[in-house]
């Protein structure tokens, strides 16, 4: 870009009016001071010249002129920020360097889903239930405005005409997974009767949408747009641009599992928080926490998946430099419960005495499910803390192999640092022993190997199968799962689809399915077989509603007649299936 185009956009753009869009300014002298964007402070250092059109933090140094200023508080390119700032000036930039983005219609297209569902919450009947439920979940206007939360209304196609109305292609909200074609042609929504979560890139534009359900007893909590050219879970962060702000000013960002808990946070006063969004961290979502701050605080649940989830994330920080520490919620709950339980200080409060640095984490929680008396455990303990200390400097080294020495009561010697560079042992994990499945579990298992062995098979059982039909939690997740791949995939790479799990769906896959000899022997399911199992998990379905309506009518009052012809015709189906 030229330095003459460069100087215009520059004197075009008042650097008062900009820097207020970020900053309480107040008049002094000649210029303007307030809070610095960039740094937390008390006193005001962050002085804002109208007449040499440049700001400045007297403290950190940070600002510059109109351009560099907005290119920092924004966390993008000097090019992307001059093409802004040049687009709001007026000003025409004929230069090949800055090309249109040609995903500009996709975004278009999904702020304006996550206006329709934003409106849907406030303006409809269904929607004021749902916020009811937010309410109740001490969710105020303020935090739903400013997480533009909406509500997805009950199964049907009202999002489909309001976006065909506005004259967006069938083909494009296809795409952007927000509509589905049924095999009669006709087109539905996707998100039906949830809570609906805007996702942002880092630049702030609508890429994609979270669903969660109101009903407990729905084995499917979240919902998530599927993969497509401008959503990938895997490079992206919940929350990211909205906190960016405040993480430059802490210098820190805090990573949290979940939306709530990020909302959560967000109302105690932590807002410099972010999530992963259902899956195990990613080396790209900690470059991207890399591009901003040099610090994390991880800030998972405090239950034993969370605490692994822990354990798998901070190798993936570590190797991008950042320091990392880690929060541990007392009473294995997760943020959210805690903000609830005790309140937005006690929460705060926490990142004092309960934060530990990673080192100390990892030792205390490989040392909690040890009997420092038993040989295996001995072995493994020492195992894992060797393996952590590979990549540790000599100091960091030498006192957790005093610490080792002292609780194996071993010398030290034994433990020689030397040793650690050619420690190579895989740590093996801990596997429950097998528990016998029934009929009806094996097969939801036999089903989901052959899901994950062919897309053709994965389609035949999703048009067959809802997720409910499960009875399994997991196994209906992970076939959840299993749809949102084939929707950009042909054919399923494992180690790809089981980075797209959590934490607690990934073990489940890896020590239960993974394990079970049937996958192991690579044994095939046969057509046959596959219809013999969708018919069993439907009649294990109907049976399981069959026991529901039997406890509800016996134990209830002025029954609906509804429910009794339902239970009198799910009779009469298992009857005819055997």
């Amino acid at each position: 870009m030229e330095d003459k185009l460069i100087l215009e956009i520059n004197e075009k753009t008042p650097i008062v009016d900009l820097v207020s869009e970020f900053v309480s300014l107040a008049k002094k002298g000649k210029n303007y001071m307030g809070l610095c964007p960039f740094h937390q402070e008390k006193t005001p250092s962050f002085s804002v010249s109208p007449e040499k059109n440049i700001a400045k933090c007297m403290s950190c140094g940070e600002g510059g002129s109109p351009i560099n200023f907005y290119r920092k508080i924004k966390n993008i390119s000097f090019e992307e920020a001059a093409s802004i700032l040049a687009e709001r000036a007026g000003i025409e930039i004929k230069t090949e360097k800055v090309k249109k983005d040609p995903n500009t219609l996709y975004y278009q297209l999904m702020n304006e889903v996550a206006a329709f569902y934003q409106f849907n919450l406030k303006n409809s009947e269904k929607g004021q239930e749902a916020l009811k439920y937010l309410y109740q979940r001490q969710m105020t206007d303020e935090l739903i405005n400013h997480f533009k939360l909406g509500y997805a209304p009950t199964h049907g196609n009202t999002l489909y005409q309001v976006l065909k109305d506005k004259k967006y292609s069938v083909s494009d909200m296809i795409l952007l997974g927000v509509v589905k074609q049924s095999d009669d042609g006709s087109y539905y929504d996707l998100f039906s009767d949830r809570i609906i979560f805007p996702i942002t890139n880092p630049k702030g534009e609508v890429v994609g949408l979270s669903g969660r359900t109101m009903n407990p007893k729905d084995l499917v909590k979240y919902v998530n747009s599927p993969e497509t050219v401008i959503f990938k879970k895997g490079y992206l962060l919940y929350h990211l641009n909205e906190a960016l702000s405040d993480i430059r000013m802490s210098k820190q960002v805090v990573l949290y599992e979940g939306f709530f808990d990020v909302i959560s946070s967000y109302a105690a006063g932590v807002k410099n928080g972010v999530a992963t969004m259902g899956t195990a961290l990613t080396v790209n979502q900690a470059k991207l926490i890399k591009s901003i701050t040099q610090s994390v605080v991880v800030a998972y649940d405090g239950d034993s998946a969370g605490l692994k989830a822990i354990d798998h994330a901070i190798p993936v920080l570590e190797k991008e430099q950042l320091k990392v520490e880690v929060l541990t919620i007392p009473e294995k709950m997760d943020p959210d419960d805690f903000v609830k339980a005790y309140g937005p200080e006690k929460f705060e409060m926490l990142f004092g005495e309960y934060t530990k640095d990673a080192y100390a984490f990892r030792y205390d929680y490989y040392k909690q499910s040890k009997n420092l008396q038993d040989a295996n455990d001995m072995k493994a303990f020492r195992r894992q803390v060797m393996m952590m200390l590979q990549t540790s400097d000599a100091s960091v080294k030498g006192y957790y192999l005093q610490k080792l020495a002292q609780d194996l009561n071993i010398p030290i010697e034994t433990l020689s640092p030397r040793k650690i560079e050619n420690f190579k042992e895989p740590v093996i994990p801990k596997i429950d022993k097998p528990r016998m499945l029934d009929k009806y579990a094996k097969a939801e298992r036999y089903l989901i190997f052959a899901m994950l062995r062919s897309k053709k098979v994965a389609e035949k059982v999703i048009i067959k199968l809802k997720q409910t039909d499960f009875a399994e939690p997991l196994t209906a997740n992970i076939r959840l799962n299993i749809e949102t791949y084939y929707e950009e995939h042909t054919e399923l790479v494992l180690e790809d689809f089981l980075d797209q799990l959590t934490g607690e769906q990934r073990t489940y896959v890896e020590t239960q399915l993974l394990t079970d000899m049937f996958w192991v022997k690579k044994l095939e399911v046969s057509d046959a077989e596959v219809e013999s199992y969708i018919t069993q998990i439907k009649e294990a379905n109907l049976k399981r509603r069959y026991e529901y309506l039997k406890e509800k009518i016996e134990n209830e009052e002025n029954v609906s007649s509804i429910l009794i012809n339902e239970r009198d015709q799910i009779i009469v189906q298992l009857k005819h299936k055997n």
